[in-house]
């Protein structure tokens, strides 16, 4: 995993920060990247949307650790300044627009062996992603199954 993170963040555009954690977060930001990373999914506002579902319906997780994610300061600001572009019908067209991928998603979570922990063990920082994902029962969405319209923003990661 620890791998694929790096190629995760190596892929980011110049112009994207990379958020990275301090002391008060723990591993959190590196938590929910791992996240896109074991379900294949980008850091595009679509793909963050699509996986909401598979964090939900397929992972194992405490509340109080995941909802601390939306109080961190970068994430806060984020999705202010996302808000504030996008609006409420902004944000019901993105989840319009990606509904029947979401579909797709839960059902794939009823077919997992096991729950994703969220709150990653650190010795799957060792481990093969194809491996994690065997042992998950993870089955990423193929390009065809991503069929969707962009939403297009200020922050999109195709500008």
């Amino acid at each position: 995993m620890s791998e694929g993170l790096k190629c995760y963040y190596d892929s980011f555009p110049e112009s994207k920060e990379v958020f990275k954690d301090n002391p008060e977060s723990g591993n959190l930001l590196r938590d929910h990247d791992c996240t896109h990373i074991i379900f294949g999914l980008d850091i595009s506002i679509d793909q963050e949307a699509i996986l909401d579902t598979w964090v939900l319906w397929g992972s194992s997780f405490k509340w109080k650790y995941l909802l601390g994610y939306s109080k961190l300061p970068q994430i806060n600001e984020l999705q202010k300044n996302l808000f504030k572009e996008l609006g409420i019908k902004g944000f019901l067209k993105l989840y319009w627009n990606t509904i029947a991928i979401k579909r797709k998603v839960i059902f794939r979570t009823f077919k997992m062996k096991k729950k994703w922990p969220f709150q990653m063990p650190e010795e799957y920082l060792d481990m093969k992603i194809s491996d994690l994902r065997e042992i998950h029962g993870i089955k990423v969405l193929s390009s065809e199954e991503l069929n969707y319209f962009p939403t297009q923003w200020s922050g999109s990661i195709n500008k």
